[in-house]
């Protein structure tokens, strides 16, 4: 019984009954030199025997060939019509192996299993009506079911409604599949990915583990189904490193599947691992070069790397040679991560025009507002840009990246208490650890307005938050340690600098930072060689010139212990 529920494309086949006289040598592939050797071998058993061990073996193309012998020589055999079907629908060649069980059905109209392969079949073509008609036909029949029972029709059925988008009839066959065989694993599998979908995670979660658990009857398929429904339905509740986990099971048992590598590479983004989100993505689109999905997360993946160059060929692959599947995102979103890669292009017209494009796609799209703002601001169009991130907190009041930019803006404006009440609706909007805007990326700004609002106290607070994300967060560094410095807490802003060079020790204002801190703890010495450095680094660093001049005057005083 075939099982196999693979998407195809629009290929379209009639279910109604067509004589189809397949002769020998008609069959597909090199392997038929091989099986059509013995010429004059008059036998239909031979061949027919010859089909079924091919099919059993594997050996589809074989298969085919051997069953067009044996059709040749007896074209009223069902068995060898319905295993010809089976090699074709492997060799996913749904529309022949519909025809071949549509002759098999014409010779035994009352076999319930014939006239549920031709409802898998009718599925892979997107026939769903046909399907759906043709799996109630067998279970109204329900006759001959050889070594499967009724429960294979309802899993079909539940499989066409679905892709028909009956979820909740679908939730009912795969329901009535499992009652009659509580171990169909693929069944509970399926009924997992329902579940979640209707939003009922414990049931769901409880039937993927029970598919897992009994680990049976998968068909042609394997327990990967349901690793992947399980790991989708781990990322719908945030349980990032346990779906993580469960892809890394899927995909050491699908290592093909596209799709859950192009999953995996989005938890990984979420959580800020772009670097191993991107080997993911390689992976999909190696497997799958035209998959517009895939494509798209990939170039939003490399705009937060600031790959921007790779980015923007991304995006425009999938929106000139996508296969135009793009999940739950449209192509909106494509122009929207397009005009983000050109806006770290600097070609902020550009940018501009594909947000635009973005927006007449999708005017609710509120990513699309919110980066039309963007290059609004590179241009000089403040006010331009502050209508956009209105328009988007209009859409989507909850977009943590609409007030962001917001609150850029305003800063840029000198609009600074708005700007830090913009900071907080941010900081409680939808802003997730590694997707910009991060939470750290937040606090970092709102730490650099409080301290031009000289809340030094609440500047240190906001950067050390941020440091609480991200450590190694350089620009946290820098801004607490100029709170620091407001406070008068030299010692601590010395460390803080220290911190900071160790992250990156050629920015010339942390060493000229360092310089001045320790020249207010007048370890003039230190203070010195660390201006020096900042003036090496940067040698029109004002700053730095200025603590440079002030240090000598200090060095070159005379010593009070040392005058008589």
């Amino acid at each position: 019984m075939n099982k196999q529920l693979v998407k195809t494309g629009s290929n379209s086949v009639k279910i109604g009954i067509s004589v189809l006289l397949m002769m020998a040598g008609m069959g597909v592939g090199s392997g038929n030199s091989r099986v059509l050797a013995q010429e004059g071998l008059e036998d239909f058993s031979h061949w027919a025997g010859l089909c079924r061990t091919f099919l059993e073996q594997g050996q589809y193309e074989e298969a085919v060939a051997a069953c067009d012998a044996a059709i040749a020589l007896n074209t009223n055999d069902p068995i060898v019509w319905s295993d010809r079907g089976d090699a074709l629908f492997a060799l996913t060649q749904y529309a022949e192996a519909v025809a071949s069980y549509n002759q098999a059905i014409e010779r035994d109209p009352n076999n319930s299993l014939l006239l549920t392969k031709r409802c898998s079949g009718a599925v892979e073509l997107s026939q769903y009506e046909e399907a759906i008609a043709s799996c109630d036909t067998a279970l109204r029949m329900d006759n001959n079911w050889e070594t499967q029972s009724p429960a294979v029709a309802w899993y079909h059925r539940g499989v066409a409604l679905s892709r028909s988008g009956q979820i909740e009839e679908a939730l009912t066959s795969y329901e009535w599949a499992i009652k009659i065989n509580p171990n169909y694993s693929i069944a509970l599998a399926r009924r997992c990915a329902i579940l979640s979908e209707l939003g009922q995670g414990a049931e769901a979660l409880t039937a993927c583990d029970r598919a897992l658990q009994v680990n049976q009857n998968w068909g042609t398929l394997n327990p990967a189904v349901a690793w992947a429904n399980k790991a989708r339905l781990l990322k719908s509740q945030r349980r990032y490193d346990e779906a993580l986990a469960a892809y890394d099971r899927a995909l050491g048992l699908e290592p093909n599947d596209a799709a859950s590598w192009t999953e995996q590479g989005i938890i990984l983004g979420i959580l800020g691992r772009h670097p191993e989100a991107q080997l993911s993505f390689q992976w999909a689109v190696k497997i799958n070069p035209q998959s517009s999905f895939t494509l798209l997360h990939q170039c939003a993946n490399l705009n937060r790397l600031g790959s921007y160059e790779p980015a923007k060929a991304a995006c425009e692959m999938a929106l000139q040679e996508g296969d135009g599947n793009w999940g739950d995102l449209g192509p909106a979103y494509a122009w929207v991560q397009l005009a983000n890669a050109l806006t770290g292009l600097e070609n902020y017209e550009e940018s501009l025009a594909a947000s635009n494009k973005a927006i007449g796609l999708n005017p609710q799209l509120a990513d699309a507002w919110s980066n039309r703002s963007v290059p609004l601001w590179h241009l000089n169009r403040e006010q331009e840009a502050l209508a956009a991130t209105e328009r988007a907190i209009a859409v989507a009041p909850g977009s943590s990246l609409a007030w962001f930019n917001q609150g850029r803006i305003l800063t840029g404006l000198g609009r600074y208490d708005e700007a830090v009440d913009a900071y907080n609706r941010a900081l409680r909007g939808d802003a997730n650890v590694g997707d910009r805007p991060t939470m750290a990326d937040i606090w970092v700004n709102q730490s650099a307005v409080l301290y031009r609002l000289e809340r030094y106290t609440e500047a240190v607070a906001s950067a050390d938050s941020a440091l609480g994300m991200t450590p190694e967060s350089a620009p946290a560094l820098y801004n607490r340690a100029l709170g620091l410095m407001a406070l008068r807490r030299y010692g601590e802003a010395v460390t803080t600098y220290e911190r900071a060079i160790q992250i990156n020790a050629e920015n010339a204002d942390f060493w000229a930072g360092k310089g001045i801190a320790l020249r207010f703890l007048e370890e003039y010495g230190d203070a010195l060689a660390a201006t020096q450095k900042a003036l090496e680094l940067n040698p029109t660093h004002s700053q730095a010139l200025i603590n440079q001049e002030i240090i000598m005057e200090e060095m070159n005083k005379p010593n009070p212990t040392s005058q008589n």
